[in-house]
């Protein structure tokens, strides 16, 4: 191998481990809220609040949103055009410029602020109006220096890798003079320069329309701009986000002011984060005699995830203080006691260290009565034992067979894929497919404009990716088909079933009011695969002949029927999982926030209806279905139904093989132990290697040791009663 091929290869192990660093977002989100009379005004479409109220108290439940989802997002506040008041801090230039706080990591102080803020207003102990007063700043080219010094403010926190400016305004004229548009055209390029990017609020007013065309000439009006944006997208998406391009002449912003009513739903809007899940070739054609080789490079979009535990961090307090929890381990050889040194060796993972060292991971078998342990290639194996991956080249002229074209040329050997890929199998009607063998939430399918050049999961992809692409969806769309497609969407993940199914067509619609429709693409959808087939019971694969009927049908039309006419009634518009948080989530951090702002949080607000809005709507249910006769009537025709079908179907018999093994295993009784083998664990520290009732066994011959309910305590009891033996 000659030097320029060593390089390579370094580069390549390089970007093979980066493939596996994790990414994480920390997006600064910045308001900049323009004080107006119309913004003080109350408005009856928001309960006789103004708006500004509306978009504090947004942007304080937006605050306790992002706290338990993303934590480490900042967070601040701005005004202009606002006198001085006690609950504003002076940004000194220009006059006018005041902040509530400033552009911070999400903290208990900031959120505290906001809150007393809101609950004043709420509880008409302070009015929003008497804090915040219309001052029109002395000069409109200080508007320029306020968006400067947000600049400034931005770049000052540099642990944030996505900032955002959301510029909150319903003042259609900020400027007069040409000067003025020069100076705010050359802060918004500078904003793109910087990749901060701006979203502006243009709020409609009740007596008049918004007028666009002075922020059209501001964002739109420069040829800088364009080039900005050009440059921007071609940047690396950091495999998880993908930053906006900016705005065009046709972007909605500029079409339509935003309603009073809407503020809520927009600020909210602001933390989806567009995550990119994975990265891979989607190959139509592996080099066929039809087809040739022909695919295109997508990319997968994460659609929704509900929030959940994750244990981050372990705290302990001390003199009333919180203190963080920080873990050492080591480790030792099981004979000697003797502790494990890994060489240190930049050039090799710490998993190719400890197996140099001789640690391999064990997994317990036959119930954790034995341990098996594995190396990294016995691993591998065992991982990929679904599929083979591997590129392999036939060296004898027999293993394959060659297939002559018409111009005697020899066609190139179809190899193994390399992972991550996925190959279209085949087609499938649209009606055909059925919702219900969906094994995981939808990811959305888009092309890769890069081609695959900008991510580290593959090395370069197909050309002219999106047209490949487009055509394939307006195929589908035609013909009115979805794609049936193999692979694994990431390079150490076992391949699967999915199913290509194009948006926009019957069952992938959203129909959710004041919501925006999924955009042409497609959504992969996992279907039942090896693992899913093999978990069903053993009577649904063996035995296919179900009787349910004196008829010999798969099911009773009587029951069919009356569940149709007994779910139409109740049956969902739409579903929205934002509308579902995790209510035990939610109520851990509800009792913390009551907690810390030291508000009152009631007995009734307590209540498991009340924190959970799926018992909510299951209420609710329950409530219409009672005072309707008609459902309960038809509740008791089914009931009666189904009691039939018991008594005549021959009962379900469990397998000798399944009773075999669901019997509890008789476990074998343990030595009671004596005193020098409970002193030799109690020196190496391993005492709960003892079993529950060997501890129980020797605590009965020393009563002073107190008795424990849990294994644990009982360790700790026997532990004091041999430390204090040794004091005397």
């Amino acid at each position: 191998m000659n030097q320029y091929d060593e390089f390579n290869g370094g580069d390549e192990q390089d970007e093979e481990r980066r493939s596996y660093q994790q990414y994480e977002i920390k997006e600064a989100i910045v308001f900049l809220i323009e004080i107006t009379p119309e913004l003080l005004m109350p408005q009856a479409d928001l309960n006789s609040h103004s708006q500004l109220f509306e978009i504090l108290s947004s942007i304080n439940d937006l605050m306790s949103e992002l706290i338990i989802t993303m934590r480490n997002t900042g967070i601040g506040i701005y005004f202009y055009n606002c006198s001085s008041s006690p609950v504003l801090k002076s940004m000194k230039l220009p006059n006018g410029f005041h902040k509530l706080f400033r552009l911070n990591v999400l903290n208990l102080q900031n959120m505290k602020t906001l809150n007393d803020l809101i609950q004043d207003h709420n509880l008409q102990l302070k009015p929003l109006e008497s804090s915040f007063k219309y001052q029109p700043m002395e000069d409109e080219n200080h508007l320029s220096v306020v968006l400067n010094r947000i600049i400034d403010e931005m770049s000052a926190k540099p642990q944030f890798n996505r900032k955002k400016l959301v510029w909150i305004t319903n003042n259609d004229k900020p400027y007069t003079k040409t000067s003025t548009k020069e100076n705010l055209w050359r802060i918004i390029n500078d904003y793109y320069n910087y990749n901060f990017f701006i979203e502006p609020f243009f709020l409609s007013s009740p007596t008049k329309p918004f007028d666009f065309e002075q922020y059209k000439d501001v964002f739109l009006n420069t040829s800088f701009l364009k080039k900005s944006q050009e440059r921007q997208s071609q940047e690396n998406d950091d495999d998880d986000h993908e930053r906006s391009g900016g705005f065009t002449k046709d972007s909605p912003i500029f079409k339509k002011s935003m309603l009073a009513n809407q503020i809520r739903k927009s600020i909210f809007r602001i933390k989806e984060v567009r995550r990119m899940l994975f990265s891979c070739n989607l190959i139509l054609s592996d080099n066929g005699t039809i087809g040739g080789g022909l695919g295109c490079t997508v990319k997968g979009y994460t659609l929704y995830s509900h929030e959940k535990y994750k244990k981050d961090l372990l705290l302990y307090t001390r003199e009333e203080t919180i203190k963080k929890v920080f873990l050492d381990s080591t480790m030792i050889k099981s004979g000697t006691g003797e502790q494990i040194q890994l060489k240190p060796n930049k050039e090799k993972s710490v998993a190719q260290r400890k197996e140099e060292a001789g640690i391999r991971k064990g997994y317990e078998i036959g119930g954790g009565q034995d341990i098996i342990f594995l190396n990294s290639e016995q691993l591998n194996f065992i991982t990929n034992y679904a599929f083979d991956h591997r590129l392999e080249e036939f060296e004898d002229a027999d293993e394959f067979t060659e297939i002559k074209e018409e111009d005697d040329e020899e066609s190139e050997k179809v190899l193994y894929s390399e992972p991550p890929y996925l190959k279209l199998l085949g087609f499938r009607d649209l009606e055909n497919f059925s919702p219900v063998y969906c094994c995981g939430p939808p990811v959305f399918v888009t092309a890769d404009l890069n081609n695959g050049m900008k991510t580290t999961s593959i090395k370069g992809g197909f050309t002219n990716s999106l047209e490949t692409l487009a055509s394939l969806y307006r195929s589908c769309l035609k013909l009115k088909q979805y794609g049936i497609v193999f692979g694994c969407t990431k390079r150490n993940a076992r391949p699967h079933l999915y199913a290509l199914y194009p948006t926009q067509t019957i069952k992938s619609s959203r129909n959710i009011p004041d919501e925006q429709d999924f955009p042409q693409g497609f959504l992969l959808i996992k279907l039942p695969w090896v693992e899913d087939i093999r978990s069903l019971p053993e009577d649904f694969i063996t035995d296919v002949d179900y009787q349910t009927t004196d008829l010999n049908k798969a099911y009773d039309d009587e029951l069919v029927q009356d569940f149709k006419i007994l779910f139409q009634p109740y049956t969902m518009q739409y579903y929205n999982p934002k509308d579902f948080p995790n209510p035990s989530l939610n109520y851990f951090y509800k009792v913390i926030k009551y907690e810390i702002l030291q508000m009152e949080l009631k007995p009734s607000e307590r209540t498991l209806l009340k924190n959970d809005i799926t018992m909510q709507k299951l209420a609710q249910l329950k409530q219409r279905i009672d005072h309707n006769d008609t459902s309960q009537s038809i509740i008791r025709k089914i009931n009666l139904r189904l009691n039939e079908l018991e008594d005549s179907l021959p009962k379900r018999k469990i397998p000798d093989s399944v009773s075999r093994s669901t019997k509890r295993p008789t476990t074998k009784k343990l030595p009671e132990i004596d005193e020098e083998a409970v002193l030799v664990k109690w020196k190496q520290g391993t005492l709960n290697e003892f079993t529950m009732d060997q501890l129980k066994g020797f605590q009965k011959r020393y009563p002073q040791i107190k008795m424990g309910s849990r294994k644990a305590e009982m360790v700790e009891n026997v532990t004091k009663f041999l430390d204090s033996r040794e004091k005397r």
